[in-house]
């Protein structure tokens, strides 16, 4: 495979001997200081694919086994810390397995052009399923994840009893631009263009938090930006910018036969510039299966600074969409 000119700061590495215990937390979660969910990392068990390369992805898993299953996708390049509070709540009544886009936001592992891909990806998403067991699961995806749940249901690579999308972008659907389409991905194609030699330099544009030490008041948005420390990192981020641009017609055309087989939720908050809320709006005014919440306000960084709210709606979409008698519910705002 073509590998990124950017490539060489992450090495493949042999994969382990049969009866190797499951790998701690990847060292770069570590090393941003668990971003003040330590609490809720606590019982997350790590597992491990392996490509056929040599390149290792990080699985992160909570919740009894013996639960129904639940996947959970952060957007490409973002850091699994800022699903940690959400997964914790959905613990509890599910096992939740998640992972982050390949070589980003970890760099210990090299990078491929292929990985860019929605083919790739959606084939990733079938073998970790595959993997770990997954048969009969329920899909979350939060903002760009939109993107890889709609190829991989289209694609016929996965087949979730049901999608809940939160703040979804990148589908074609909105009808106003949003800030992030607007001000910050120009950088990054800027960024993309030009390499890592161009990403320091712009990277202090995007960085606004960079000089403020780390507090509850800006844990979700420095965590959304740890690719800004490292020049090569802000540049493999920048690709998957790209990625996330190129793929909207393709999405778009795909969307009718993802959500005509999946019942689908689609939660936006009013507020939500970040990822305009229009993009909800539009999927549930023109596909009837797609059922919406519009929440007065939270932004697009609720999942991260109050997933109470995004846990009971939902659990209770689900409940309504099983089959079999629901579990009872939880009060997420008590736990």
């Amino acid at each position: 495979m073509q590998r990124l000119p950017e490539q060489a700061a992450g090495t493949a590495v042999a994969p382990p001997e049969a009866g190797t215990p499951p790998r701690e937390l990847p060292e770069y979660l570590r090393a941003a200081g668990l971003g003040g969910v330590a609490e809720e990392l606590a019982p997350v068990q790590c597992a491990e694919l392996w490509d056929e390369d040599g390149r290792r992805h990080v699985l992160y898993k909570l919740g009894q086994p013996s639960l129904p299953k639940l996947v959970l996708l952060p957007p490409y390049g973002v850091s699994y810390l800022l699903l940690a509070r959400l997964a914790a709540l959905l613990a509890q009544r599910f096992h939740v397995l998640s992972w982050e886009s390949t070589g980003c936001p970890d760099s210990s592992s090299p990078l491929h052009e292929s990985d860019l891909t929605l083919a790739r990806q959606s084939a990733l998403f079938q073998r970790i399923l595959q993997q770990e067991g997954f048969q009969q699961f329920h899909f979350v995806g939060w903002c760009q994840a939109a993107q890889l749940a709609v190829h991989a249901v289209a694609s016929g690579a996965v087949a979730p009893a049901s999608m809940s999308w939160i703040a979804p972008a990148g589908l074609g659907c909105a009808i106003v631009q949003s800030d992030f389409d607007r001000c910050a991905l120009p950088i990054y194609l800027d960024i993309e263009r030009g390499g890592a030699a161009l990403a320091g330099k712009l990277g202090v544009i995007l960085d606004k938090h960079r000089s403020a030490p780390f507090c509850p008041a800006n844990a979700a948005e420095k965590l959304t930006m740890l690719h800004l420390g490292d020049a090569a990192l802000t540049h493999r981020f920048s690709r998957y910018m790209l990625a996330y641009a190129r793929n909207q017609p393709e999405v778009h055309a795909l969307l009718g036969a993802a959500l005509a087989s999946c019942p689908t939720l689609a939660i936006h908050c009013k507020d939500d510039t970040y990822s305009h809320f229009s993009e909800s709006v539009q999927l549930a005014k023109h596909h009837p299966r797609v059922e919406l919440k519009l929440l007065p306000k939270g932004g697009h960084l609720q999942l991260f600074n109050d997933p109470a709210i995004l846990a009971s709606l939902i659990t209770q979409f689900i409940d309504s969409r099983s089959a079999a008698a629901p579990v009872p519910a939880l009060d997420f705002a008590t736990g």
